[in-house]
């Protein structure tokens, strides 16, 4: 695992807390960006972990991008700097979509721009009662650039999100619920008890058919339908000899749980 100076990593019963934690307001900037790609890299391929949840020590779950940096960016002209942070970020957003594990985001604290978008690459979400999120890039003139757009078009509809995108709002947490954006809307000190909550439930799940359904179900996002099923039949296929299926359908049938061992 590698070192962080912006975010930790506690890893307990299979569960990795990603807590991110550059003071005050944990805008993104490249360093913060470059240790989300380690993180994410190194969660993605540690055995122990089976589910990953990402929350802040800050009042401030994300603020978004760091403006100040941004602006230091723009007045040296440096556009290829611009986009290559940009890139970073999608690449670490890119990385946690495609996590063999479900992921769950635990906004604690008000999420803009970049900090909304890395919590719609997330499988879950839930929020405080007194945070918000958004995407208020249009009142700098901007877009969301991290991938966002992909994901809230997805996650609800072309007219909502162009909307949301458009008008640069923040919204309320029970608002986010309302469109669908979260799971569940939370007091702040009860928040990642919920997101523990599903987190352990997931943890006891069979690792790699978690790990298969995760792959089955963006393809189907991804492709037309008849490759979408074929992807389907391809993964049920590699489950279907596997030493966990073999235990599941063993254990349904001696009336006991089953003991998965993630292979």
């Amino acid at each position: 695992m590698n070192a962080f100076e912006l975010l930790t990593i506690d890893i307990k019963d299979h569960i990795a807390c990603v807590t991110l934690n550059r003071p005050p307001v944990n805008a993104l900037n490249n360093e913060l960006a470059k240790e989300l790609v380690a993180a994410f890299l190194d969660l993605k391929n540690d055995p122990e972990v089976r589910v990953v949840v990402i929350t802040s020590s800050r009042k401030v779950f994300v603020a978004g991008a760091d403006i100040a940096m941004m602006k230091g960016i723009a007045e040296t002209k440096n556009l290829g700097e611009m986009l290559d942070f940009d890139r970073r970020l999608q690449f670490a957003n890119s990385i946690l979509e495609d996590m063999p594990k479900p992921t769950i985001a635990a906004i604690n604290g008000h999420s803009m721009g970049g900090g909304t978008e890395l919590t719609l690459f997330c499988d879950f979400r839930f929020i405080a009662e007194t945070a918000t999120m958004g995407l208020p890039e249009i009142n700098l003139g901007l877009l969301p650039g991290a991938g966002g757009i992909q994901k809230i078009v997805r996650i609800i509809g072309r007219t909502k999100a162009l909307r949301l995108m458009l008008q640069g709002k923040a919204l309320s947490a029970q608002e986010a619920l309302n469109l669908g954006l979260v799971e569940g809307v939370c007091p702040a000190e009860t928040l990642m008890d919920s997101a523990l909550e599903l987190a352990r439930d997931l943890a006891q799940r069979a690792a790699v058919a978690v790990a298969e359904i995760k792959k089955c179900v963006n393809a189907a996002l991804e492709l037309e339908r008849g490759s979408s099923l074929a992807y389907d039949v391809r993964g049920l296929g590699e489950l279907f000899v596997t030493e966990d299926a073999g235990e599941g359908l063993k254990a349904f049938l001696e009336k006991r749980a089953a003991m998965f061992k993630g292979f």
